[in-house]
């Protein structure tokens, strides 16, 4: 895969908002191996960030590990499914972690196909 980080960094924030317009999940952020937001949107405003990226980066590292020690081969994504919505993270490899929260009405496989269609776009842009 192959995404060009400085106009992730410049313009990432734009693309991840009209991704989450576009899909209906709740926020989307884009993050470094060690953490750091690189661009983030999340529709309610009240999410910390820095917070998520760093866990963000923190469980992509850990499943890539388990994989990698299980050989199980690379990670296609990852969900997480809890009462109150998911949380997807996907390796855009270049070290970066992309992470989409979603509402609990959301379906799983609309979700995969999000993941997806974000993955086509940033190819593209």
């Amino acid at each position: 895969m192959q995404i060009d980080i400085m106009k992730l960094n410049s313009k990432g924030s734009q693309l991840l908002e009209d991704f989450v317009n576009k899909t209906g999940v709740d926020g989307a952020i884009v993050a470094t191996a060690e953490g750091l937001e690189m661009a983030s949107y999340f529709k309610d405003g009240d999410k910390d960030a820095d917070l998520i990226a760093a866990d963000s980066a923190s469980m992509l590292s850990t499943i890539t590990a388990m994989l990698d020690n299980t050989g199980k081969g690379n990670l296609k994504e990852m969900i997480i499914t809890a009462e109150n919505g998911s949380i997807a993270v996907k390796d855009l490899g270049e070290d970066v972690a992309f992470a989409v929260l979603a509402p609990s009405s959301h379906k799983m496989g609309g979700l995969v196909v999000a993941l997806k269609l974000f993955i086509k776009e940033i190819q593209e842009f």
